[in-house]
């Protein structure tokens, strides 16, 4: 690790020891950022969106090798050395760290769920049934509904995370 802080992390994220080659991303400046958005809030949600998880099943078996992705006109791969400086490069994001720096500056977790928890929550289909009274044409009405959906499939965008936590907001 080219940090004492990387094996730190994981070893306080998982209860066993790591098979030999297993991958992973440790993402460090978690902390520092979530000290900017707490000096930066004084009442209110921070909501957090990405893909990720848990520190429990980011360093789980089932992903010994890694979240990392690439995106290069639409296709995937996993190899950040091919195309340097024309892809997208991603990882799932850490919610247990996200979670446990956030107590630390006094924001705490009040929920982790899917997008699409989260917006059906909203009322997600109250919204998709309002865009029938907006008078568009059908081709504007479909493609609405279709991105609509689109952030609530569970097999996509409704597979993000959603990380709520309030903060100043004791009697909410």
């Amino acid at each position: 690790p080219s940090t004492p802080e990387i094996p730190r992390r994981v070893d306080e994220a998982v209860e066993a020891s790591l098979p030999e080659g297993f991958r992973g991303e440790v993402c460090l400046l978690i902390d520092p950022w979530i000290g900017q958005v707490a000096a930066a809030l004084r009442r209110g949600f921070v909501l957090t969106v990405d893909y990720g998880d848990t520190a429990r099943g980011l360093y789980s078996l089932r992903r010994t090798k890694g979240t990392l992705q690439c995106y290069y006109r639409h296709t995937v791969s996993a190899d950040p050395y091919v195309r340097v400086g024309r892809q997208d490069i991603t990882a799932h994001v850490d919610f247990t760290s996200v979670i446990e720096e956030g107590k630390k500056h006094g924001i705490e977790p009040l929920a982790l769920i899917t997008q699409r928890e989260f917006l059906n929550n909203l009322g997600m289909s109250a919204f998709i049934e309002a865009l029938r009274s907006k008078n568009l044409p059908q081709t504007e009405y479909y493609a609405n509904r279709m991105a609509m959906q689109e952030l609530v499939k569970p097999d996509g965008l409704g597979n993000f995370k959603v990380l709520a936590q309030p903060k100043g907001l004791d009697n909410w």
